[in-house]
């Protein structure tokens, strides 16, 4: 191979290779505000009776089909102050929330506004280690990118 497709493919992959970085990094940063939720649940002694105060509706597709999904936004009050909190992990098909519809949050007595709803306690787990095995892929694809991309770079030279 001449020295400049050498060159060319290095500055391709390490284009690539930043781009999967973007990816790791948005994943990491979601992992990172799930988990810091999940580590607080021993501090989440208060419980209090909440309603779906309001559903946001999520536009989904793929190559055949379109559908709108829509997770809940809770209300709940805690010595007389009303919280909000959108449990967008919750995500589920059109109209199997309702507004209204009820549920027991567990909050941090001294901060309300860490709060896990116990209906979706094990898909926020599910979600955190989703994150993290995303993370965890996609950061070794970058890792391999990244030296693929050195590697071409320096073979020009």
């Amino acid at each position: 191979m001449k020295n400049s497709d050498l060159l060319g493919m290095g500055v391709i992959f390490l284009v690539i290779a930043l781009a999967f970085a973007l990816i790791t990094w948005l994943l990491f940063r979601k992992y990172k505000s799930i988990n810091a939720i999940l580590n607080r649940e021993r501090e989440m002694t208060g419980l209090v009776r909440g309603s779906i105060k309001e559903l946001v509706k999520v536009s989904r597709r793929n190559r055949s089909f379109r559908w709108t999904n829509e997770y809940p936004v809770v209300s709940y009050v805690v010595d007389g102050k009303e919280y909000t909190s959108a449990i967008n992990y919750a995500e589920k098909n059109s109209g199997y929330y309702r507004i209204g519809g009820t549920c027991d949050i567990h909050y941090v007595p001294n901060d309300p506004t860490c709060c896990v709803v116990e209906e979706f306690r094990k898909q926020l787990q599910k979600s955190r280690t989703s994150y993290l095995v995303g993370t965890v892929i996609v950061g070794f694809m970058t890792f391999n990118m990244l030296v693929s991309s050195i590697m071409q770079i320096l073979g020009a030279f």
